[in-house]
């Protein structure tokens, strides 16, 4: 899951300002990490998320509920428009408004209790777990060595 772009850039720059910037005894030093707040200010609003994951995430959730509902009878998402046509802002509202979609049909099926409602769970937990793989292979490695020793790598 994304954090919103302008909030992620607003706590890197909270960070500087608070934690990293007052410990910096090195004039020159402190001048770098100011300057990395000013980058940070000018490109925060010209920059988004890449759009192809959000565009993916929204096609598979709406696969999941067109599979969802040929399985147990709930209503299919709407489509006003598609996915492919909205920006990267309306994507990221669509894939949320899926997941509430998700989350409806989750207890459709979890009420149920019948095979073809188990069947829908079963359905669901691949979805996440495809969503986590997709998360983790995203996700870089820490670099935990490099922030203890203080060293730039």
């Amino acid at each position: 899951m994304n954090i919103p772009l302008d909030r992620l850039i607003a706590g890197m720059i909270a960070s500087l300002r608070v934690e990293v910037i007052p410990k910096i005894t090195d004039s020159y030093a402190r001048g770098q990490a100011v300057g990395v707040i000013d980058a940070l200010n000018s490109i925060g609003h010209r920059i988004e998320w890449r759009r192809e994951p959000v565009l993916a995430a929204v096609q598979a959730k709406l696969d999941l509920l067109d599979a969802m509902a040929e399985g147990i009878g709930t209503p299919r998402p709407a489509r006003p428009v598609p996915p492919e046509t909205l920006s990267t802002a309306a994507l990221e509202a669509e894939r949320n408004r899926l997941d509430a979609a998700i989350c409806e049909a989750l207890h459709a099926a979890h009420a149920r209790g019948d095979a073809a409602g188990r069947a829908a769970l079963v359905l669901l937990l691949a979805h996440i777990h495809g969503e986590l793989e997709q998360e983790k292979a995203n996700t870089r490695k820490p670099l935990f060595a490099e922030i203890a020793s203080g060293s730039g790598g």
